[in-house]
C-alpha cells in the first residue's frame, strides 16, 4: 500500500476512527476523575560493602565487584520479597489501629473514610494498653490461622494502605554506582508513604542483621563441632600413649634406646677387655707355677687364701653390679656402698698378701728371692683371674639382660610409632579444624559490624502530591484510540485477498481487466458521488475495449457475458449497456449500432452451456464481484471454459470501491467542500494548477 491508498482509507473510515478515539478518551477521561492524587518519599541507606570497614579488611586487598553487586541484588530481592511486604503490611496495620484507636491517626481527611472501610469486619478488638507489637501479635496468629479469614484477605489484597499489591509498589534500587540503596514509595497518603518506609527500613535491616547471623552462627557450629570431635580424638590419642609409656616404663624412647644401645656397646668393650685380662692372668699363673720348684707351695698357699678368694670374688661381683648399675642410675648410697666394698676388698687382698709372707718367710729357698718374687706375682694374677671371672660372671647376667631389654623394646619402637603418627593427624585436623572455627567466628564479627546498614536520609513527610499524570494519561488515550483502529483498519487491508483492484484481479486470473463499475448504493438521492457519470464513463471505457478486441470481426458482434457465481452482475451489467446505447447515442448512432449483440451465460459452477454458443460468440466477458477471492474451483472452471471457447475472456470487476474506480477514470464527479477539493487537488495532482 502507497501512501495516498493509506490516506484514501483512513478518510473512508474517518467516523469509525474518531468514534473510537472519541470513545476511549471520554472513557478514561471519566474513569481517572476521582483519581486520588499520589505522595512520594524515599529514603537512602548505606550498605558498606564496598565504603565501609570490617575485621577482613586489609588495605592491599582488592574490591570484588562481582561479589558486591551480588550481594547488593540480594538486599533489594530481600527488600522486596513476599516475606517482608507481608511483615510490613502487618505493622502498618497495627500502628494504624492502635493510632486509630487513641484518636492520633494523622492521615488525610479525605482518606479516613477509606481508612474505615479498609478495617471493616476485621475481628480485633484494641483496647488502651495495647501497643504496636501486642497488636502486631493479635494480627499474625489471626492472619496465619487459614487462608479465609479478614486478614489474610486484607494482606493479598490490592488495599491501597495495606495489601499486599500495593506494598510491591516499593521501589528499591542502587544509587547509581555506589553501595547505596534508594528506597522509594508514593501512596495516597503523605503519612502512609513516610511511616511504610520507616517501618520498611527497620524489618530490612532486622532481616539483613538475622540472615548474616544465622549464615555464620550455622557454620560457626559446624565447626565447632568439628573442633570437639577432632579435640577429643587428640586427647584419646595422647591418653592412650601416655597410657603405653606408663605401662612400659617409656619416658624418651628414643633417648631411650639410644642411651642402652651405647651401655650396651660400653658392657661389650668392657667384656673384652677383661676377657683379655683374665686370659692373661691364666696364662701367667701357668708360667709361674712351672717356674717355681717346690710345688708344694702352691697348694698350701691355695688352701690358705682359698676363703679370702672366695671373698674377694663376692665382692668383686657385687663392686662390679654397683659400677654397672651407677652407669645408667646415678645414686649416693650406691656410691657409698661402692667404697665400703673396694675398701673391703682393699683389706682381703691385703690380708692375702700377709698370708702369702708369712708362707713365704717359713718356706723360703736358701737364697730367699726368687720365690718370694714368683709367689707375689702368682698372688696378685690369682686376685686378678678372680676379679676378672666375677666381673665377667655379671657381665654375662648383665648381657642377658640387655638382650631381654632389646627383646622388649623391638616392638614397643613401632607400636610408639603408629601412636605418634595417630596423635599428628589428630593434631593436624584438630589444628585445621580450630583454624576455620576463628576464621568463621572472625567472619561472624565482621560480617556483624559491616553488614549493619545505616539509614542516610530518613523518610520525609511529603507535603505537596506528585503531579497528575491524568492529562498525559487522556492524551494517550485519545493517541490509543487512533492508532489501534488505524492499526486494525491497515492490518485487514494488508490481510484482505479480494480481486478488489485491477493490479490484483490481473495477478489472481491471469485475465486482461476490460472494465470495471463502482459498487451502487440502494439509492442515490443522498449521495454525493454522480453515480450516473460514473457508470456512464466505466461504460464508455468497456465499450471501447470490447471495439479493440473485436477490431476486424464482421457486425453484429457475439459478446458471451458469463460468471463463475450466482449475482455476480452480468444481468445489471447489459441492463446498464442497454440503458447506455438508448440515452448516450445518437439516433444515427442507434441505427448504426448493431455491431453488439450481448448474450448472458448463467453461472457456470453451477449451470451447463453449450459448446456451440461458446464458439459462436466473438467475446467473453467474464463479471466478477470485486470483493470475492479468486478460488483454486474458479481457476479450474476458466481454464475449461477457455479450453472450449478457444478465446480469452476479457474480466470485468464489478463493485469497486470509489477510490479504485477513481485510479482507473480519473477524479470521479462528487460534491466536495472547499478543504476537501484543495486537498483531493494536492493529492491527485500536486501543487501544481489544474488549468494550462
Amino acid at each position: 500500500m502507497n501512501a495516498l491508498e493509506i490516506i484514501r482509507l483512513l478518510v473512508r473510515h474517518f467516523h469509525y476512527i474518531a468514534l473510537s478515539a472519541i470513545s476511549l478518551t471520554l472513557l478514561v477521561f471519566f474513569t481517572t476523575k476521582n483519581d486520588k492524587r499520589e505522595y512520594e518519599t524515599h529514603t537512602l541507606l548505606n550498605t558498606g560493602l564496598i565504603s565501609g570497614y570490617s575485621i577482613e579488611s586489609s588495605s592491599a586487598g582488592r574490591i570484588d565487584y562481582a561479589k558486591t553487586n551480588n550481594e547488593l541484588e540480594n538486599l533489594i530481592n530481600l527488600a522486596t520479597s513476599y516475606e517482608t511486604n507481608k511483615e510490613l503490611s502487618a505493622k502498618l496495620l497495627a500502628r494504624f489501629l492502635v493510632l486509630d484507636h487513641q484518636q492520633k491517626l494523622p492521615i488525610l481527611k479525605e482518606n479516613y473514610p477509606d481508612f474505615l472501610e479498609s478495617i471493616k469486619g476485621l475481628p480485633i478488638e484494641i483496647r488502651d494498653k495495647d501497643t504496636d507489637l501486642t497488636v502486631l501479635y493479635k494480627i499474625i496468629r489471626q492472619r496465619d490461622a487459614d487462608r479465609s479469614n479478614p486478614f489474610y484477605e486484607l494482606t493479598n489484597s490490592e488495599n491501597p494502605f495495606f495489601g499486599n499489591k500495593q506494598l510491591e509498589t516499593i521501589l528499591v534500587s542502587r544509587e547509581g554506582k555506589s553501595d547505596m540503596i534508594r528506597v522509594e514509595y508514593k501512596s495516597i497518603d503523605p503519612y502512609l508513604s513516610q511511616v511504610t518506609l520507616e517501618l520498611l527500613t527497620d524489618i530490612f535491616i532486622n532481616q539483613q542483621k538475622n540472615i548474616k547471623e544465622g549464615q555464620t552462627d550455622s557454620v560457626i557450629g559446624f565447626f565447632k563441632a568439628a573442633v570437639d570431635k577432632s579435640d577429643a580424638k587428640l586427647k584419646g590419642a595422647e591418653d592412650e600413649l601416655l597410657n603405653f609409656r606408663v605401662s612400659n616404663r617409656i619416658i624418651n624412647y628414643y633417648e631411650q634406646t639410644r642411651f642402652i644401645s651405647g651401655n650396651k656397646e660400653e658392657l661389650e668393650r668392657q667384656y673384652q677387655e677383661e676377657l683379655k685380662v683374665a686370659a692373661g692372668a691364666r696364662s701367667a699363673l701357668s708360667k709361674i707355677q712351672v717356674e717355681i720348684e717346690d710345688k708344694s707351695i702352691i697348694p698350701e698357699l691355695q688352701s690358705r687364701i682359698a676363703s679370702n678368694r672366695s671373698k674377694i670374688s663376692k665382692q668383686t661381683t657385687l663392686l662390679t653390679q654397683l659400677e654397672l648399675v651407677m652407669d645408667t642410675i646415678p645414686d649416693n648410697a650406691r656410691t657409698i656402698k661402692k667404697s665400703n666394698l673396694n675398701g673391703e676388698i682393699t683389706l682381703l687382698k691385703q690380708e692375702m698378701s700377709d698370708i702369702a709372707d708369712r708362707l713365704i718367710m717359713v718356706n723360703q729357698t736358701p737364697d730367699g728371692i726368687e720365690t718370694k718374687e714368683l709367689l707375689t706375682q702368682w698372688l696378685n694374677q690369682t686376685i686378678s683371674k678372680e676379679e676378672s671371672e666375677a666381673k665377667l660372671a655379671v657381665m654375662d647376667n648383665r648381657k642377658r639382660e640387655y638382650e631381654l631389654i632389646y627383646d622388649q623394646f623391638a616392638p614397643l619402637g613401632s607400636t610408639l610409632k603408629r601412636l605418634e603418627r595417630e596423635i599428628d593427624v589428630a593434631e593436624r585436623e584438630y589444628l585445621e579444624n580450630l583454624h576455620s572455627y576463628n576464621q568463621a567466628r572472625l567472619h561472624k564479627y565482621s560480617s556483624m559490624m559491616s553488614s549493619n546498614l545505616k539509614v542516610i536520609d530518613a523518610p520525609y513527610y511529603p507535603l505537596e502530591p506528585l503531579k497528575s499524570k491524568r492529562m498525559m494519561i487522556v492524551i494517550l488515550s485519545f493517541v490509543v484510540g487512533l492508532v489501534l483502529p488505524i492499526g486494525l483498519l491497515i492490518g485487514l487491508e494488508l490481510l484482505d485477498s479480494s480481486l478488489k483492484k485491477p493490479e490484483r484481479a490481473i495477478e489472481e486470473t491471469g485475465l486482461k481487466v476490460g472494465g470495471l463499475m463502482i459498487k451502487q448504493p440502494a439509492s442515490t438521492k443522498k449521495q454525493s458521488i454522480d453515480f450516473q457519470q460514473v457508470n456512464k464513463q466505466s461504460l464508455n471505457l468497456l465499450i471501447q475495449q470490447i471495439r479493440a478486441n473485436t477490431k476486424g470481426v464482421s457486425t453484429p458482434k457475439t459478446v458471451n457475458v458469463f460468471s463463475m457465481q450466482y449475482g455476480e452482475g452480468k444481468s445489471f451489467l447489459i441492463e446498464q449497456l442497454s440503458t447506455y446505447f438508448k440515452t448516450y447515442l445518437t439516433e444515427k448512432d442507434r441505427a448504426e449500432n448493431l455491431e453488439f449483440r450481448f448474450k448472458e451465460i448463467g453461472a457456470i459452477q453451477h449451470e451447463p452451456y453449450q459448446e456451440n454458443d461458446l464458439v459462436a460468440a466473438d467475446l467473453h466477458l467474464l463479471v466478477a464481484r470485486a470483493n470475492r477471492k479468486w478460488t483454486t474451483a474458479d481457476q479450474h472452471s476458466l481454464e475449461v471454459y477457455h479450453e472450449l471457447a478457444g478465446k480469452e475472456p476479457l474480466l470485468f470487476l464489478n463493485g469497486v470501491s470509489p477510490d479504485v474506480m477513481e485510479e482507473v477514470i480519473g477524479s470521479i464527479p462528487k460534491r466536495r467542500g472547499r478543504l476537501r477539493s484543495l486537498v483531493h487537488h494536492w493529492m491527485t495532482q500536486g501543487f501544481k494548477s489544474a488549468t494550462v
